[in-house]
C-alpha cells in the first residue's frame, strides 16, 4: 500500500486509541481486539462484568492463542472502563446485585430501605443502608445514578 494512503489510516487509528480509557489492560485489549475490529467500537457501551465476560468469550471463542489470563485482563479492562450504570432509585434488587456486584441480601436491603425511606439523593445516603458494605459502594460509585 502506498505510504500516502497508509499514513491517514494510521493517524485515524491512533486518534481512536486515544479515546479509550487508560486503565490497566488497555494495551492488551487493543492488541487482541484490533485484529477483528477497531477497539473504539466499545465506546459508549455499558455492560456488567458478566456481560463483558460473555462478549469476550463469544469474540475469542475460536482464538486459542489468547490465554485465559489474557482474556481475564481484557474483561477486567472492559468492566472497569465501560461499566453498566444503574439508577439506584428505580432499579430492582436483581439489577442492583448484578451491576454493583453485591450479594442479593444487600441489594434487597437497598430496595427495602428505599421503599420505606424514599429515594436516595447521593452516595452518602446509600451508605446508610444497614447491612450494606459502604466500601464496596464507594468502589463502584461510577456505576451509580441518583
Amino acid at each position: 500500500m502506498p505510504r500516502l494512503l497508509l499514513a491517514p489510516m494510521l493517524l485515524a487509528a491512533a486518534g481512536a486509541a486515544q479515546t479509550l480509557p487508560d486503565n490497566p489492560g488497555r494495551e492488551l485489549f487493543e492488541a487482541v481486539c484490533s485484529e477483528c475490529h477497531p477497539p473504539a467500537k466499545v465506546l459508549g457501551q455499558q455492560k456488567t462484568r458478566a456481560e463483558w465476560q460473555l462478549k469476550v468469550t463469544e469474540m475469542l471463542q475460536e482464538d486459542p492463542d489468547v490465554t485465559q489470563a489474557e482474556r481475564d485482563t481484557i474483561i477486567n479492562y472492559l468492566a472497569a472502563s465501560f461499566p453498566k450504570k444503574t439508577k439506584v432509585n428505580q432499579a430492582a434488587a436483581a439489577e442492583l446485585k448484578d451491576v454493583l456486584e453485591i450479594p442479593a441480601s444487600q441489594a434487597e436491603a437497598i430496595v427495602r430501605y428505599r421503599e420505606q425511606n424514599g429515594s436516595f439523593k447521593n452516595l452518602n445516603e446509600l451508605k446508610k443502608v444497614p447491612g450494606v458494605d459502604g466500601a464496596k459502594l464507594e468502589s463502584v460509585k461510577a456505576r451509580l445514578e441518583f
